[in-house]
């Protein structure tokens, strides 16, 4: 089995090590544990059901395990390296629910900046504010003729192995009592300002979480999302920028394809994680009514 495992990973050369550590190998762990085990799995259903059993039900993680399982009996059970007991079936999971990320406001991000004694880290939050950041793309930006890009390749969600291309960034600035800020952040990247170190590849949202939960103001904020039955979480910073899109999308003359496409996302994706964002004019019509 060891064998069959070696020979699944060469199968899969545009897997990333942090990847194939991360999503596959704890699964694959298991499943030859139960398969070399004196009391194997019957078929592939119990198979999957007790490989699965230490993520939660409904949970992303889990989602994730099953897909590199089923992944890899397929591959086992063609090629014959498996019996065909063990060809992987279609489970009926219950979907835990989204729950929905806060947006930071102009007004706390200025705050989290102000509170931050260290330049680095200023300098990435105004990045990951003003450009709608991942976290762990910080360390993947660059200046082409003049022009700020991201060079991150990521799932876009959708069509099924569909990456981001590396793309050029929309900025959308921070405002204060004075109007738009301009912190020169495109200058800066060219002249080679140094970054806040965002751990090891394929952690960068680990370590500005780390980093952010040491600030007595992100716990503020975090009981502030509570209340709205909301989750503060890194990616606070994108989902503003998600939000401003949307709010600036008139004066902008922007539609959900333009802001979609600015942030790596394909338009399905943006809109089943922001659909609250897109401005309706439902409600404004219940106002007229006491409009004499």
């Amino acid at each position: 089995l060891d064998e069959t495992i070696k020979d699944f990973r060469e199968f899969l050369p545009t897997v990333s090590k942090t990847t194939w550590e991360k999503s596959y190998k704890p699964v694959l762990t298991k499943t030859k544990e139960l398969l070399t085990s004196k009391k194997k799995p019957i078929d592939g259903e119990d198979l999957m059901l007790k490989a699965l059993k230490q993520w939660e039900q409904g949970s992303r993680s889990r989602q994730i395990a099953r897909r590199a399982l089923q992944k890899f009996l397929d591959y086992a059970v063609l090629r014959g390296k498996l019996s065909n007991i063990y060809a992987p079936v279609r489970i009926t999971e219950t979907l835990k629910k989204k729950r929905i990320g806060y947006a930071l406001t102009d007004s706390q991000i200025l705050e989290l900046i102000a509170s931050e004694t260290d330049k680095k880290w200023q300098f990435a939050y105004q990045l990951l504010a003003v450009y709608g950041l991942r976290p762990e793309e910080l360390r993947h930006l660059v200046v082409k003729d003049g022009e700020l890009w991201n060079m991150y390749e990521k799932s876009m969600g959708g069509v099924k192995g569909q990456k981001t291309e590396p793309r050029k960034l929309a900025p959308l600035y921070v405002k204060d009592g004075q109007g738009y800020i301009d912190w020169n952040l495109l200058e800066r990247i060219e002249n080679g300002e140094e970054l806040a170190p965002v751990g090891i590849l394929g952690k960068g949202s680990d370590a500005l979480r780390t980093r952010l939960i040491r600030n007595p103001l992100w716990i503020k904020f975090r009981k502030q999302a509570d209340k709205q039955k909301e989750v503060l979480v890194p990616y606070a910073f994108r989902h503003r920028y998600a939000k401003v899109a949307h709010q600036r999308s008139v004066e902008l003359n922007l539609n959900i394809k333009d802001i979609a496409f600015v942030m790596g996302h394909t338009t399905e994706v943006h809109q089943q994680n922001y659909a609250r964002f897109i401005p309706t004019d439902t409600f404004s019509k219940f106002d007229k009514q006491l409009v004499a």
